[in-house]
């Protein structure tokens, strides 16, 4: 199994409920290198399709494992303009547009990002 730490959206208390957990998070946008989404996407390819999330890295101390997810498709590139405006809700709903997302990454909207869609999040 590989990893991926939890969502980028904030995580605490005040929330009513985490994206992830309650299954509204099914996509994450990530600043990947090539050779981590490479071996991202040869797993997914070669069938290995379950996967950890976690609080944090793994090997942060105090990190979590949270549960599992199944990916449905490879990692692909994805300019930040060109994200559907419905993926600001599977993103975890915190963000009102794509433009409000754009900034809260700091990133220009033609920034390339790897995409990482999964469903069937089981919590452990």
């Amino acid at each position: 199994m590989g990893s991926l730490p939890c969502s980028q959206a904030p995580c605490s208390p005040a929330y009513k409920s985490d994206p992830l957990l309650d299954g509204t998070k099914t996509v994450s946008r990530r600043l990947w290198s090539e050779k981590n989404a490479l071996r991202w996407a040869n797993a997914f390819n070669s069938g290995l399709k379950w996967h950890k999330a976690w609080s944090h890295l793994p090997f942060v101390k105090g990190a979590r494992c949270l549960g599992t997810f199944e990916l449905i498709c490879a990692p692909y590139q994805e300019k930040l303009a060109d994200m559907p405006e419905t993926d600001v809700v599977l993103e975890g709903g915190f963000w009102k547009s794509r433009q409000e997302f754009i900034d809260m990454l700091g990133c220009s909207p033609q920034t390339l990002v790897w995409v990482v869609r999964w469903e069937n999040f089981q919590r452990i």
